[in-house]
């Protein structure tokens, strides 16, 4: 049903169009979203393996990148050769040698297990075709000790963002990764987003 935060298949999500992926890396954004220090709050560090699922333009892997240091490695996930395609620009413009795009599909991205100290996925959730799935497969990519930070849109109105009944809200994602996480936690996120941390 279109609508009701349900975890399960929902075929009518959009996807995000890559033509306006110059809303994603902007000073609007960068106001109310600041990646450096959410990822700081929510535990980075240096020498950690990252993966940014959901990666755009890198508007996360980009900052990851820097606080995880040269011998870290940072896989840059997009279901979009035309995001990926911007990220590997901006990389090879900056000299970054610790980013790694990666062209997956939405629920089998081509990645090893247990690989990731950190899985970020941000406003995603929402756009998950099947909720279930794809958490399962973040869950597949993190270490045993590792910990996934996941951010999306409030369920009300904001200047930004997808239409409300595409959203989902806190309660019904805090319940999802409840099936599949022991510890979850409110995480650190944007201005008009919420926040979630969870480890296995």
């Amino acid at each position: 049903m279109k609508g009701a935060g349900l975890p399960g298949p929902c075929n009518f999500m959009h996807k995000f169009n890559p033509a306006n992926a110059h809303n994603l890396d902007n000073p609007q954004r960068r106001e109310h979203e600041q990646p450096d220090t959410i990822l700081l709050a929510a535990g980075i560090r240096q020498d950690m393996v990252v993966v940014d699922v959901g990666c755009g333009t890198g508007f996360y892997a980009l900052p990851a990148a820097a606080l995880t240091g040269k011998d870290s490695a940072v896989y840059a996930v997009d279901i979009s050769e035309a995001m990926l395609k911007i990220l590997k620009q901006e990389i090879e413009k900056r000299g970054i040698r610790n980013v790694y795009p990666v062209k997956s599909e939405e629920t089998n991205i081509p990645l090893g297990d247990g690989i990731a100290n950190m899985v970020i996925s941000v406003n995603m959730l929402h756009e998950a075709n099947d909720r279930e799935s794809f958490i399962k497969e973040l869950k597949r990519l993190m270490k045993p000790d590792g910990r996934l930070v996941l951010i999306d849109h409030r369920k009300e109105p904001t200047p930004s963002g997808p239409p409300i009944e595409e959203r989902i809200s806190y309660d019904d994602t805090f319940s999802l990764l409840k099936r599949y996480f022991e510890v979850v936690v409110k995480g650190p996120s944007g201005e008009y987003q919420y926040g979630l941390i969870a480890m296995k």
